[in-house]
């Protein structure tokens, strides 16, 4: 089961670049006219920053706490990096990991969740913004 969530882990983090590199600069602060709205860079915000957490919790064992180094969400270029950099810790930190845990599969999955609750908000609030997206993204 484990190799699944990863396949779709990795499926997500694609769809999440093919994005990101396929937009204007200027949807990064771009928001909605509806309550709890977030811009393309709040949500890349939570996303490197859930990546970068769970990639530490995972390498501990138990939760370890939210942290982001995303200092911009409004220049393309560094939110980019960010995703990058985030997928990168993460493939090297499941490469280091010997014993998998009951704990560290279940943190596996809340990331997975993180990652298509953010892309499904994503795909809508670019929808919204009569955007297209990439043919390749899955559920758009």
């Amino acid at each position: 089961m484990r190799d699944v969530v990863l396949k779709n882990l990795r499926e997500r983090f694609q769809s999440l670049n093919e994005i990101v590199d396929t937009l204007n600069p200027e949807l990064f602060t771009t928001h909605l006219n509806v309550p709890k709205n977030k811009s393309v860079g709040e949500h890349m915000w939570c996303i490197v920053g859930a990546r970068e957490s769970y990639t530490k919790s995972l390498l501990k064992g138990e939760w370890a706490g939210f942290e982001c180094s995303l200092a911009s969400t409004e220049h393309r270029g560094d939110v980019i990096e960010k995703l990058r950099s985030s997928e990168a810790a993460f493939e090297a930190a499941i490469k280091d990991i010997n014993e998998w845990t009951p704990e560290r599969n279940e943190l596996l999955v809340y990331l997975l969740e993180h990652e298509a609750t953010h892309e499904a908000q994503l795909i809508r609030h670019l929808f919204a913004l009569e955007q297209t997206l990439p043919e390749s993204v899955k559920w758009a």
